[in-house]
């Protein structure tokens, strides 16, 4: 005759397995980032290095942006100027500061908007050249502010 209560018992533990093996999965998607529970807007970098023209010369830098709207609603972007839609700055692992996009003075000071609608994302490219005399081989933070929002990167140059 089965025991009642060790039948119990076995039930609960398989059932606080399962349970914890989708708790897993959850975090998983989550932390990999293939999941962001109610974010409405997600920026999303790629950063690209390429190889100088000559020894000693500009580090290009390919940046890939891709701004998603995830809400039900359209969206305006706005932004001061043209010069300030897409913005960054480089440092090191200790935040000091290394390098900066260079404002063009000729910049016009002029509102610029945009819209993006509801469920799409909007994707550009932007090459940059790192300057070899502050940004050597080795680890660095990105700092990216496009349309209003930003993202920090894991920057490593070869």
């Amino acid at each position: 005759m089965a025991n009642p209560a060790r039948d119990l018992g076995k039930r609960m533990m398989s059932q606080a397995l399962v349970v914890l093996a989708m708790c897993g999965v959850i975090v998983y998607f989550v932390y990999t980032g293939n999941i962001q529970p109610d974010d409405p807007v997600s920026l999303k970098i790629a950063l690209t290095q390429g190889t100088p023209e000559k020894p000693g010369g500009a580090i290009p830098l390919t940046v890939d942006v891709t701004f998603s709207n995830n809400t039900d609603k359209g969206m305006a972007l706005t932004a001061p100027s043209q010069c300030d839609v897409f913005n960054w700055f480089v440092t090191g692992t200790d935040k000091e500061f290394v390098q900066a996009k260079d404002d063009p003075a000729d910049c016009p000071k002029q509102t610029v908007t945009t819209w993006l609608d509801s469920k799409h994302a909007m994707k550009e490219t932007f090459k940059i050249a790192l300057d070899p005399k502050g940004v050597h081989p080795g680890d660095y933070l990105f700092f990216v502010r496009y349309w209003g929002h930003e993202s920090i990167e894991n920057l490593k140059i070869k």
